[in-house]
């Protein structure tokens, strides 16, 4: 593999984390950078492809589940059952729904009793 792409992996890898982890806690960061250096002197062919292949694997799934994460909020709302669709669309708007019948509930006991009161 050429010096390139693995800079260049390196690169898009520093950038995921980069988006991923908040700028204040760069410990995944410094990490990447240390474990970059201690394998700067690797000289065999077949350990370098196989440090190459980790950090292309790594990169897949940093990049896959931060997609993951922007479309399942993006889509979130499409998924719910309708009435969670709209409680959520009313509480946008600044209103309620109403409660419905519970026939098990106490309060409605009282309720139907009083106007069938004979």
């Amino acid at each position: 593999m050429a010096a390139t792409t693995r800079l260049t992996t390196y690169r898009h890898l520093l950038r995921e984390v980069n988006r991923q982890f908040t700028k204040t806690n760069d410990i995944f960061e410094k990490e990447l950078k240390v474990m970059y250096r201690e394998n700067k002197g690797v000289t065999d062919p077949t350990k370098i492809e196989a440090l190459n292949r980790n950090a292309e694997n790594v990169l897949t799934y940093l990049t896959s589940a931060r997609q993951h994460k922007e479309l399942r909020d993006r889509y979130a709302a499409l998924v719910l059952e309708q009435k969670k669709r709209i409680e959520m669309s009313a509480k946008r708007v600044g209103l309620g729904m109403p409660k419905e019948y519970d026939p098990n509930d106490a309060a409605t006991d009282r309720v139907m009793n009083a106007f069938h009161k004979e």
